[in-house]
């Protein structure tokens, strides 16, 4: 028996990959819900002002896309990014990187570059379909730790609780608003210090901030107002904020994640910050050739 402590978008893809592979799996969750029952799920293989691809994207992304297509919903959605220019200088950069990022150039304009591979995952979803599977196919599912071979996947709350007490962290908190624009009809995700994702019904995703010292829970007045700020970089429309959730990312080197065995505790899974679409599937995998 295994047991997988945490379901969030790691715990979630480890334990059905193990399972699917045969194993016995346990899951301790206390249904609480973590940065992935908030995430905005943005997939980005090129990200940050300096045009870098994300570490090892397409190797981890022709692992993810067909494991959260075999979920038999469609939770994640492509849809092209925009990467809009900040000025001149900003474009040149790009210029002087486009042969180390052409695989995903899908057009430049004058406005950006547009970038394919790009989408979103329906966070919730994904982890409404995963416990689904899991527990149809025979997986326990228990709100505290019984023990044995443990693989820990708590995110920002364990690395705070320093569940493996060796690892450093830089975890920073994140704040999104969901708006409603009328009218607009913008269908690309927009990127330019801050994003948009467009999620139907005339609803927007806009976020997100980084805070790296005040990692206390919740949405802040503070934070609703730099979102807004995020999002004036993309329309000067009329909008109504409908939801406004933060989560705390779980970053230990700079978004790539983590996989270590500490005797007498068991593996740790962390630090996939805010790539953990990315990267969750391929690390599921990893576990199970690494428990063979």
């Amino acid at each position: 028996m295994v047991e997988v402590i945490g379901f969030g978008l790691a715990g979630a893809c480890v334990a059905l990959q193990l399972q699917r592979a045969g194993y016995r799996v346990r899951v301790v969750d206390d249904g609480h819900g973590g940065s992935s029952q908030v995430a905005a799920g943005l997939v980005n293989p090129v990200a940050g002002r300096n045009f870098e691809p994300s570490w090892e994207v397409q190797k981890a992304w022709e692992i993810a896309l067909p494991f959260y297509q075999s979920l038999g919903k469609r939770l994640f959605h492509s849809v092209p990014i925009l990467r809009l220019w900040f000025d001149e200088v900003d474009r040149a950069k790009f210029e002087r990187k486009r042969e180390l990022v052409k695989p995903w150039i899908a057009d430049v304009t004058d406005e950006g570059v547009l970038w394919k591979q790009g989408g979103w995952l329906d966070c919730p979803r994904f982890l409404e379909a995963a416990r689904e599977e899991f527990l149809d196919k025979g997986g326990e599912w228990h709100d505290a730790p019984l023990g044995g071979s443990q693989i820990w996947c708590t995110g920002a709350s364990g690395l705070i609780r320093r569940d493996f007490s060796d690892i450093d962290h830089r975890s920073a908190k994140g704040e999104i608003l969901t708006v409603r624009i009328p009218g607009w009809g913008e269908s690309r995700i927009l990127n330019r210090a801050g994003w948009l994702i467009p999620i139907g019904g005339n609803l927007y995703r806009v976020g997100a901030t980084y805070d790296w010292d005040r990692l206390e829970s919740g949405p802040t007045d503070e934070g609703r107002r730099k979102v807004e700020n995020i999002l004036k970089n993309f329309t000067a429309r009329d909008y109504e904020v409908v939801n406004h959730v933060a989560g705390i990312r779980p970053i230990i080197n700079r978004s790539r994640p983590v996989v270590e065995f500490q005797e007498g505790k068991g593996w740790m899974i962390n630090g996939l910050g805010s790539k953990g679409v990315i990267y969750a599937p391929r690390l599921g995998l990893e576990m199970v050739d690494r428990l063979k």
